[in-house]
Formats: C-alpha cells, sequence, structure tokens
C-alpha cells in the first residue's frame, strides 16, 4: 500500500491550508541565501524587541526554578495581572476567573471554533481577513459564510451588513479589529449593536483584538466595553504584537467564567499548559504598563503616512489609509491588468522574482475580497518602505 494510504490525512484535517505569510517568508530567506537584497513587507511581525524588564524577568523566572508544568488555564499571576490590565485600560471590571492564557492567540481561536462549533453551523468572517478563521471554522466542520469588504464600505465591518447574513444557523461572528490584513477598524456603534444582537440571539462573537494598541487616530473600542459582553464575546488577545514577543507564544482569552472554566480540559488535552517563566515575565509585562511603547507607536504612525504617500504617488494603484494595525492593501487591478497579468498571484511571484521585494497576494485573506489586492507589512524601517515601493514603482512602469 504504501505511506499515502498508512498516513492519509483524514478529511478534517485537509481543511486546515497553511498560512501563506509563512510560504513567502521561507522564499524571501532562499533568496537572501543567494545572496540577493530582499526587501520584505510579508509577514506581520513587530521590529522590535519585548522591554528589556521582560527578558531578564524570563530569565529570573528559569532561575527560580519556573521550568514545570503550570495550570492549563495559565499562572494565577499572569491571569489575575491579564484582568487588572484589560480592566484598567478599557474601563471594565474583568475577573481572573474569567482569563484564560493560552499558547499564542491561534490556539485560542482553535479552542474557541472545536469547543462551539457543530457540523453544519454558520460562521460569518469578513473577506478578506486572517486566514486562520476560515481554515479552522471548516476543520471543525462549520460553513464560513463571507462578509465582502471593499472600497464601497470602505472595507469596514458594519451591524448592519452582518445582520444581512444572519441565518437561524448562524452559531458564530468573527470580528478582527484592527483589522489584517486591511488595517481598518470598528465603530463603536458597530460593536455595541452587534455584541448586543448576538447576546440577544445567542451568537458567539469571537473578537480578535491583537491589534489593539496599534491604532492611529482614535482610541479603540473593545467589544469587552459592550454591556453584554459576559453574554456573547469570547475576547481573543497576547502578547506578540504589541510586547513584540511572537516566539514566546503567548495570548490569552476573556470570556464568560462558566466558558473559560470548560476550555481547561480542552486546553489540558491540546498543551497541557502554557510555558510557565514566559507568564511571570508576561505579568511583569502588564504590571510595568506601555509607557515605553508610546514612541514605538508615533514611529508605526510615521511609517503608516509614509507607506500610504508612497502608494498614492503610483499610477494605476489605489489604496486606503489604514486605521490601524501596521498593513496597508492597495489595489493593484488596474497594474494587474495593463501588465497582462493574471492575477494578484502572478503579481506577487513577479515582484519578488524579478524584484526581491516580499508582499503577499489579497486572496491569501483568504478568498475573493483580496482579489486584486497585495498586503503590506510596514513593520519594516522607513529606509526599507521607501527602498522597496521604489522597485515596484520602477517595475510597473517598465
Amino acid at each position: 500500500m504504501g505511506w499515502e494510504t498508512s498516513f492519509r490525512l483524514s478529511k478534517a484535517a485537509s481543511q486546515l491550508g497553511a498560512e501563506e505569510a509563512f510560504v513567502y517568508l521561507a522564499r524571501s530567506l532562499e533568496l537572501k541565501r543567494r545572496g540577493v537584497d530582499v526587501v520584505s513587507f510579508g509577514i506581520g511581525q513587530p521590529d522590535f524587541q519585548p522591554p528589556p524588564h521582560v527578558i531578564s524577568e524570563a530569565k529570573k523566572a528559569m532561575d527560580e526554578g519556573f521550568n514545570g508544568y503550570g495550570p492549563s488555564l495559565g499562572m494565577p499571576e499572569l491571569r489575575e495581572a491579564i484582568a487588572s490590565f484589560v480592566s484598567e485600560e478599557y474601563g471594565v471590571d474583568v475577573k481572573a476567573e474569567e482569563v484564560a492564557v493560552t499558547v499564542g492567540a491561534k490556539s485560542a481561536i482553535f479552542m474557541a471554533m472545536i469547543s462551539l462549533l457543530e457540523p453544519g453551523d454558520e460562521v460569518i468572517i469578513p473577506d478578506p481577513s486572517y486566514p486562520l478563521y476560515e481554515s479552522v471554522a471548516r476543520f471543525a466542520g462549520a460553513k464560513p459564510v463571507f462578509l465582502r469588504l471593499h472600497r464601497g464600505n470602505g472595507y469596514k465591518v458594519t451591524f448592519e451588513e452582518v445582520e444581512k447574513l444572519v441565518t437561524p444557523k448562524t452559531r458564530m461572528i468573527v470580528l478582527n479589529y484592527p483589522e489584517n490584513p486591511v488595517g481598518t477598524t470598528m465603530d463603536q456603534r458597530d460593536v455595541e449593536e452587534l455584541v448586543d444582537f448576538s447576546a440577544k440571539r445567542g451568537i458567539v462573537v469571537l473578537s480578535d483584538e491583537i491589534y489593539d494598541h496599534f491604532v492611529y487616530e482614535k482610541k479603540h473600542f473593545s467589544t469587552l466595553q459592550t454591556s453584554s459582553w459576559r453574554d456573547a464575546v469570547y475576547y481573543v488577545n497576547g502578547f506578540s504584537k504589541t510586547f513584540g514577543m511572537t516566539g514566546w507564544r503567548l495570548g490569552y482569552v476573556i470570556s464568560n467564567k462558566e466558558l473559560i472554566s470548560k476550555l481547561s480540559v480542552v486546553a489540558n488535552n491540546i498543551y497541557s499548559c502554557p510555558v510557565t517563566f514566559e507568564q511571570i515575565a508576561a505579568a511583569k509585562a502588564l504590571k510595568e504598563g506601555l509607557s515605553w511603547f508610546k514612541p514605538i507607536l508615533e514611529g508605526y504612525r510615521k511609517r503608516r503616512d509614509l507607506i500610504y504617500r508612497e502608494f498614492l504617488s503610483i499610477k494605476g494603484v489605489k489604496v486606503v489609509k489604514p486605521e490601524g494595525a501596521f498593513y496597508i492593501f492597495p489595489d493593484f487591478t488596474e497594474v494587474i491588468r495593463e501588465k497582462g497579468l493574471k492575477n494578484e498571484r502572478e503579481l506577487a511571484d513577479r515582484l519578488l522574482e524579478e524584484r526581491g521585494v516580499v508582499v503577499l497576494p489579497g486572496t491569501a485573506f483568504p478568498k475573493e475580497g483580496g482579489k486584486g489586492h497585495l498586503r503590506f507589512s510596514f513593520a519594516v524601517s522607513e529606509n526599507d518602505i521607501v527602498r522597496g515601493i521604489a522597485r515596484i514603482k520602477e517595475w510597473i512602469e517598465s
């Protein structure tokens, strides 16, 4: 029979797709290995390190013996620190028993979908959006229902447009704001109406707010600031973006305490517990606050403004100014047509192979909403922004 028969993937596992940011990362690293000068706007990774006090606290925790197993829902020190931090940030009253620490925000999303969805349930997902949502929903046997974001609606999720997609089979609504890949956020009224509506209908609002501190013009309004969040919201966040701790794989969930207690069994079966010494350091990060982050945010605002101006100067490219996160999602439809290309994927490949510029095709996020678009992460230096966009402009005009 051979290995093909022995190791045949299950139907569920076959629904999972690879995140293309890592595919393009591997391709760019291979080009660098061959000596190519690569400018990468690919993977969404902050270009700063965690604060020194976080690194030193992790080392100290290891020296003090925090190297064994811990509770499946996370160390009490970190759960309490998260509850206190979020409560102060948003003017709410979150309790430690409403918090679960997870191995990255991805596992928090995974646990929500495998725990709360049944085969045939419908999940409303923005398109474009982070590809994990569709992938895991299908893995759980649910049916993704896509809310199309486009220039006509400003690439923004609104309550009215979500409501139109709700059916008796709707079990979950996924929010991600500020949004990856578009960089838009949500208005307070839409958040409040959507959570209130969902609570009355028995629908889960899975709200991924990992970019909540990367907001440039106005303060982020969280689903946790709504009056009925405990009846509907499954809030996801983590330490990867704001604290530059992508490789630490620490996330967290805030939700109704009854659900959190049940997640303990799910977490225990998947990964036993999050890394203990990392949690001690993460608690320190939250207790020290974000005063150090203010100049970083200002730097990202300048990069946002710079890359936006650069795109405005390129004929045939349409672009919306990001409100948050560190992505911009220009529309290259006219360029693709004039250059005689098949689609945005061919454009991304040509820019990588011919100019050493890494970008991601819009249809990696994950469907038709990204058609004709490319995603750029501006978590890079201002010099790289100028160099990279100049290469693209030169290629278009050649």
